[in-house]
């Protein structure tokens, strides 16, 4: 079965939608109430000091921390009148008739214009159809709450009230860990093609968002709304989506890609490992993100081809650098430096941080390049972290020349990270007031 009915559905509601016709279109606490909301060896991105320090500073009455928080506290509030969803809400069934099965639809396809069904449907990328985004499929429930419980599971750590680890948990708790409304621990139908594929090895990119996930966990984890047998449920769900994507073909040839489906696949394996306490497993797939992958992926200068090659090459840089990041920390917590790892061409994390730094005033290779779906607020977190790694000026200096285009975007998305790592010395509560004037711009989580 190719997705038949799931064609004509999905058909169906794009006709609705007039889109056929589109065709163009680290380490202990560092104080004793930060360690009451926090289990630091849960965490896998975040760095425990950092965010104990910046909670430290926080109470200890730092302005712009204080402005940060108060959006976090808004968001969370926000998140609190959200119902909560499963894979039981989408109006989509998968073709294994199991309806907790999540399924996707590839977010770069569209219908045929050429075929009065539409049908297979065919690629335009850096195109979103907006029928990938509706109801009918998983993904936009599934992002909005990773997003919720992102939001809540901070203010929980900031403000200890229990309201929002008990939202996070409830969101968690239905998601992954229900019998009767949990998703399956697998991905077999993750961006489907409507008349093509099932699913794919590129879905397996939309639960990226799950590495997140693991340190939101960690944040609520002292709270009595998700107790240490819930927190076991979840890694023994984990374990078993570690496993599906280890074993399946579809899982398989996601790891293997060549461009950031690859990295991204063998980073959440890593992380998910080292969650379950897999480490030797984990260290296994850090090696390939580093040892095999980096040389063929990335040049000596830090560019990396196959997402140059994109139609939004900035964003899909900075996106690919990410997942290296993630492996980056999972190999921190097993005494690995990736930070200062080079391949044998010379390619490392520093590379291409440098490579991407110039884009800010768009010189060297970026002098005529334009990405704008970039949110050029998102290179802050490679940037402090490059700052903090390898100690030059100059990513200071390119957080300040950062700050002016900030203030143009429609989400401050550097606000939330002072609260996860080291606040710059360049950088002051004025500044953050000139980006965002109101504070609702700073609702928007890290780029992490």
């Amino acid at each position: 079965m190719v997705l038949n009915n799931l064609a004509k559905t999905i058909l169906v509601s794009a006709m609705t939608a007039g889109v056929i016709a589109c065709s163009a279109t680290d380490t202990a606490s560092t104080s004793s109430n930060a360690k009451q909301a926090n289990q630091s060896a849960d965490l896998i991105a975040v760095n425990p000091t950092w965010l104990n320090q910046s909670y430290a500073n926080y109470r200890a009455g730092d302005e712009t921390l204080k402005r940060v928080v108060a959006s976090v506290v808004k968001a969370a509030d926000q998140a609190l009148t959200k119902p909560t969803v499963s894979v039981l809400d989408k109006t989509l069934v998968a073709p294994s008739g199991d309806k907790q099965d999540y399924i996707s639809v590839g977010p770069y396809w569209w219908p045929d214009p050429s075929k009065p069904d539409g049908l297979p449907w065919i690629k335009r990328d850096g195109k979103t159809n907006p029928a990938s985004k509706t109801t009918g499929s998983d993904k936009p429930a599934m992002n909005d709450m990773l997003m919720y419980i992102s939001s809540l599971s901070l203010a929980y750590y900031y403000t200890k009230e229990e309201k929002y680890a008990e939202k996070a948990a409830s969101f968690i708790k239905t998601w992954f860990l229900n019998p009767q409304t949990r998703m399956n621990p697998s991905l077999d139908y993750g961006q489907a093609v409507p008349g093509a594929e099932d699913g794919r090895p590129y879905g397996i990119i939309e639960t990226r968002w799950f590495i997140r996930l693991l340190d939101d966990i960690g944040l609520i984890s002292n709270s009595k709304h998700f107790d240490e047998t819930a927190q076991q449920q979840f890694k023994t769900w984990v374990s078993e989506y570690t496993q599906w994507l280890i074993t399946n073909p579809l899982g398989q040839g996601a790891c293997d890609a060549h461009n950031n489906h690859g990295t991204y696949c063998e980073a959440q394996i890593a992380a998910y490992a080292l969650f379950t306490g897999q480490k030797d497993l984990a260290k296994q797939y850090v090696e390939r993100v580093f040892k095999h992958r980096l040389a063929e992926q990335v040049k000596p200068n830090g560019a990396q081809p196959d997402e140059l090659a994109r139609t939004r090459p900035i964003h899909y840089s900075v996106f690919n650098l990410e997942a290296y990041v993630f492996a980056a920390r999972v190999g921190d917590h097993l005494g690995m430096d990736m930070w200062n790892y080079q391949a044998a061409n010379g390619a490392s994390i520093k590379q291409m941080i440098d490579f991407i730094l110039p884009s800010i005033k768009q010189q060297g290779y970026w002098q005529n390049v334009k990405d704008k779906k970039m949110r050029m607020g998102r290179l802050f977190y490679f940037l402090q972290y490059a700052h903090i790694k390898y100690g030059d000026v100059k990513y200071q200096q390119a957080i300040s020349d950062l700050m002016p285009l900030v203030a143009e975007e429609d989400r401050s998305e550097f606000a939330q990270c002072l609260l996860i790592m080291p606040k710059p010395d360049n950088l002051s509560l004025s500044d953050l007031v000139k980006v965002d004037p109101t504070g609702e711009k700073s609702t928007y989580r890290c780029y992490y």
